[in-house]
């Protein structure tokens, strides 16, 4: 009775600082639950494993560890796309060459980066719409950086400015 009280308090406290650790990171909130209740359940997994283990009732033991092992498989192979997305963001967040207003283009898709997230980035392109890309895509395919059309603008109005008189190459 001692230890089950024991591992509710802990569990109680390891989900408070989960909680604030995903306070802190801006997320779905949906997500934010569905992590908070996870650290949870699989804490909750050990403390069993742990009983069980203790009790010497090995056939459950063993029971539980491959249940566990599978759906610790079943939960990598179901995440495995929106991490590569994470991961994908987290490199394309980080790289100088990739913010907010710039232009870039991915494979086809051509267009001005209007926001970027953790798995995702919406790309404005030249008719208005906007083209959403999994960071993983990008960051795998590569992508071209392409002159902001702004500074395209200014560099033309400073060199429109700056001749005076168009002289024909040979004439002097």
């Amino acid at each position: 009775g001692g230890t089950l009280l024991v591992a509710y308090i802990a569990i109680n406290i390891i989900q408070r600082v989960a909680k604030k650790a995903l306070d802190r990171v801006d997320f779905n909130p949906d997500l934010e639950y569905l992590a908070y209740r996870a650290v949870a359940w699989v804490a909750w997994f050990f403390v069993i494993v742990w009983l069980v283990g203790n009790l010497g009732q090995q056939e459950v033991f063993a029971t539980l560890i491959a249940g566990g092992t599978l759906a610790g498989l079943a939960v990598a192979l179901a995440v495995k796309d929106s991490l590569a997305d994470v991961v994908g963001g987290v490199m394309l967040l980080q790289d100088k060459h990739f913010d907010l207003g710039d232009r870039i283009k991915v494979g086809s898709v051509e267009g001005e980066i209007i926001e970027v997230d953790l798995r995702k980035t919406r790309i404005r392109l030249h008719d208005g719409s906007i083209q959403v890309l999994s960071n993983a895509k990008i960051d795998k395919g590569g992508w071209t950086l392409l002159p902001r059309q702004r500074q395209r603008e200014r560099l033309f109005t400073k060199l429109t400015k700056k001749a005076k008189k168009v002289v024909p190459i040979g004439k002097k």
